[in-house]
């Protein structure tokens, strides 16, 4: 197995996890993690799980993220013409556009899970650029983001036991959550959850070092600018 820190899956001789002593789920040639078994017969409400996406499918599910996108800018524009026409009803404009605009960024991270699984390449290439620009003043480009949490289902195969098989580069945002306890009573202690996930466990884990302990010959060419470029984005819609 590859022992580059992003693909090793952590497991003894007798494939087993190294932390809990349970076997690794037995994979087939083309897959990490064992095909789904099929009902027989199948349940028509869910022949679509077991269904292979078209590329009409994936061009929709890239079109309704960018529609969101473009929902979320048209969204603040009016937001800031309603305070303007509006100053002295400060309230009534910030609710009507925060509940919405709530709403609406929940389902776009759903979609975005949906999208990586299923539909992993943008249709158009500047459309990875907005598959998740309002989620924080910084984040990780599409492509790492797709990295990251394919690095998560490989060492996590249940969600209840954390990096059960390998790192897991977001095992230390659920610690810090657990650690924060309840929101309403300690919501400062969360405002270092969500910056540790691409500052602390990703940017300084990926990519590996080079031979040697040298640092990855694709660092500053490929990594770097990928994430200046998608960061500079970000920067420049909130700004």
């Amino acid at each position: 197995q590859s022992q580059d820190k992003m693909l090793k899956v952590e497991k003894n001789n007798e494939n087993r996890s190294l932390k809990t002593n349970r076997l690794f789920p037995t994979a087939n040639k083309n897959r990490l993690f064992p095909t789904a078994n099929k009902p027989d017969p199948m349940p028509q409400n869910l022949a679509f799980l077991f269904t292979k996406i078209t590329p009409e499918q994936m061009m929709y599910m890239w079109n309704v993220l960018t529609a969101i996108f473009v929902a979320q800018v048209l969204m603040v524009i009016a937001y800031s013409c309603a305070l303007a026409a509006f100053p002295e009803h400060w309230w009534t404009c910030t609710l009507l556009f925060g509940v919405p605009f709530s709403y609406i960024a929940i389902q776009q991270i759903y979609i975005d899970h949906d999208v990586m699984h299923g539909a992993t390449f943008p249709v158009y290439e500047f459309q990875k650029f907005l598959t998740h620009p309002f989620a924080d003043f910084f984040s990780l480009p599409w492509e790492e983001f797709v990295l990251e949490h394919n690095r998560h289902h490989a060492s996590t195969v249940d969600l209840l036991i954390q990096g059960e098989f390998g790192w897991d580069p977001e095992e230390f945002h659920y610690a810090l959550q657990q650690w924060a306890g309840p929101f309403s009573t300690n919501w400062p202690k969360y405002l270092l959850t969500v910056p540790w996930i691409p500052v602390i466990q990703w940017w300084m884990h990926f990519p590996d070092e080079g031979a040697g302990g040298k640092c990855n010959k694709e660092f500053w060419s490929k990594w770097v600018p990928r994430r200046v470029k998608h960061n500079a984005f970000v920067l420049t819609l909130w700004a």
